[in-house]
């Protein structure tokens, strides 16, 4: 089933309303662990960086000082 302009157009407006995007710089080395663990569970980066970010957020995890809690 072919695409209409007026589906495309709709959608983008649901878009714009609905999401806002951001991106990630990562060394390669984060990328590839992070892309790795992605492709072991089955699961997008996108995902995965939101699942994690509500995780912390909800938890009230204090991501800065995780190491000196650990120790």
């Amino acid at each position: 089933m072919a695409v209409t302009k007026a589906h495309i157009k709709a959608s983008k407006k649901y878009n714009a309303k609905t999401y806002k995007a951001f991106t990630v710089n990562a060394k390669i080395a984060e990328y590839e662990k992070i892309a790795e663990y992605c492709n072991k569970m089955g699961i997008s980066k996108a995902q995965l960086l939101l699942k994690s970010a509500e995780y912390v957020i909800d938890n009230n995890i204090d991501i800065l000082n995780i190491n000196a809690e650990a120790k």
